[in-house]
Parts: C-alpha cells; structure tokens; sequence
C-alpha cells in the first residue's frame, strides 16, 4: 500500500474512532466522516465500502486482543469447565458492551450474503475457533460437526439483534445473560 493511501485509511480510523465516541456510531454517517477526514466521499468508500467495513476495521485489534487473551487463558488455566466458559462468556461480553454500536451496525448491514462472507471472517472465525478449543476440551466424544454447531449456536445467542432485545427490552444486564446462557449450555446455575 502507498504511503498516501495508508496516511488516508489512518485519518480515516482517527476520524471515525473520534465522530463515533462523540456522536454515537449510528449517528454519524459516511459523507460526514470524509468531510471530517479532509477526504474524498470516493476515497472512503475505496477504504471502506460500507459503514461496516470501517466497524470491522475499527474492532479488529480489540477482538483479537480479547481471542488472544482468552487463549492463553486456556494454555495455563486449571479451572472447572464452567469457570473456564464464564471466563470466555465474559470476556466477549466486555467487548460486546464497549463496542456495541459497531457491532449493530456490522450485522444489521449486512446482506444475507455478506452476512456468510461475515461468518469466514477472521474476526467471527476467530471467536468460533476458540468455542471449539474450549468445548472439544471439555467434550472430547464429540464431533468436530456438533463441536462446530454448538460454537456457531452460541454466537448466534449473542448477535445484535437478539442481544439488544434482552439487554433492552427484557432488561437483562450482562451478568444476567452470563449466568443464563451458561444455565443453558451446562444446565447448572452460577453459585
């Protein structure tokens, strides 16, 4: 990449990290972000072809730093399978709430094709792969298929959609949805 064309993706990131924390992700929309960034409409939408594409690019690193972190967890960890899945849980659930707005508009952007495109995405598969670590560790009779449907199963519990409405409309705090998807999963209640 040119020197100019990375100069203009960091203005970019600069820019839609500081329009976002000042006037919330869904607030800002894309022409603004450019005129803000003292670039071209063209130019933003070459970098980042939708709102989505600039979220994604704005919760990479965070999302790889929650993976690595719950990863070298597992490495050393000699906890109860449950406490190894509330630590996880709650990892991405501290990402979840310090990033929700871009992950809204990510999912709520996405087309039904984009949305598959969405699920081989480093950043999804990532997240999956550490699900599978955990759960074959913990379940080794298990198929890689089921190991592999259980962790799609439990990202999907936690999709926007569906975790804004009970964040929002049932009023579930994020302790609430901990303690509830591990009853679901382990079928025993949190002490």
């Amino acid at each position: 990449m040119r020197a100019d064309a990375r100069a203009n993706q960091q203005k970019i990131l600069t820019t839609a990290n500081r329009l976002f924390a000042e006037q919330g992700v869904a607030n800002v929309g894309m022409k603004q972000l450019a005129h803000e960034a003292h670039i071209g409409v063209g130019t933003l939408y070459r970098n980042y072809p939708s709102k989505g594409a600039l979220c994604v690019a704005l919760i990479r690193d965070r999302m790889q730093h929650y993976v690595d972190q719950a990863n070298a967890y597992l490495d050393t960890t000699t906890d109860r399978p449950e406490k190894q899945l509330t630590v996880i849980l709650q990892g991405y659930l501290d990402v979840r709430v310090a990033h929700e707005g871009f992950f809204t508009i990510i999912e709520n952007e996405t087309t039904p094709l984009g949305f598959t495109q969405l699920l081989q995405t480093p950043i999804y598969r990532n997240r999956i792969d550490l699900l599978i670590r955990f759960l074959r560790r913990n379940q080794p009779a298990s198929s890689e298929q089921y190991l592999c449907f259980q962790a799609d199963m439990v990202a999907a519990m936690l999709r926007s959609r569906v975790y804004a409405f009970e964040r929002h409309q049932r009023h579930l705090s994020n302790q609430d949805l901990l303690h509830a998807i591990l009853r679901l999963l382990t079928g025993k209640t949190q002490q």
